[in-house]
């Protein structure tokens, strides 16, 4: 094979991945979540969720720089040292996002704040290029429209993990709070509550990487 191939075949794995390791990600979190399940067990099932999580977190950015390599590669895209750049960017932000999972809080905190500005400058670009492309095409930055979509999709995923990240604060110190001294009626419905707002960003989620599949299986790419 080919580099362009290789590079397609890394796209699809880690699209694969992600998908998988979230969808584990939820079924466990619906341990985690329950005022039924003791302390201890929720404790010990939230270690093994984030431990499948990082993973899922790992290939968003990998999904973004194969994507572009890919596409560049196969001439959907002209962007230049553009393409080489996020191929650059794409392995050094997964490094964050590792060690923001592997480190002490301190350092987790800080990289975590860079992690945030990162991907809202990342969301904003995408909805710009997305729908710049989709407005002007075929004159647009992507002249393709079924890769414009895929950039959409791509903006959809990133900014709901962004809401997810906000709106899942509350959880963080209510779930401490449970490990800490036990549960309460209001821990739980501040838990609760969290898990509810959060669900239909995890759909969006779900939904903008099955589009983006689709997108791309309806095309000739081999």
């Amino acid at each position: 094979m080919d580099r362009s191939q290789w590079l397609l075949v890394a796209h699809v794995v880690v699209f694969a991945i992600w998908f998988g390791t979230d969808l584990a990600t939820f079924t466990l979190s619906r341990r985690v979540v329950s005022p039924t399940t003791t302390p201890q067990i929720r404790a010990a099932v939230a270690g093994g969720m984030m431990s499948v999580e990082i993973f899922a977190r790992l290939c968003l950015p990998l999904a973004i720089g194969s994507g572009v390599l890919t596409a560049e590669d196969r001439g959907w895209i002209d962007w230049g040292w553009i393409s080489g750049a996020v191929g650059i960017a794409a392995p050094l932000w997964s490094i964050a996002v590792w060690v923001i999972h592997a480190s002490g809080p301190r350092i987790a905190r800080r990289v975590a704040s860079v992690d945030l500005i990162w991907r809202i400058a990342v969301a904003a670009t995408l909805w710009v290029l997305a729908i710049w492309s989709l407005a002007a095409n075929p004159d647009g930055p992507v002249s393709t429209r079924w890769l414009a979509v895929k950039l959409l999709c791509a903006a959809v995923i990133v900014s709901s993990g962004i809401a997810i990240r906000f709106l899942l604060r509350p959880f963080n110190t209510a779930f401490a709070e449970v490990l800490a001294d036990g549960s309460s009626p209001e821990r739980e419905a501040t838990i609760a509550d969290s898990i509810r707002r959060a669900q239909p960003f995890v759909v969006l989620i779900w939904a903008g990487l099955l589009v983006a599949a689709t997108m791309g299986i309806a095309q000739p790419v081999l």
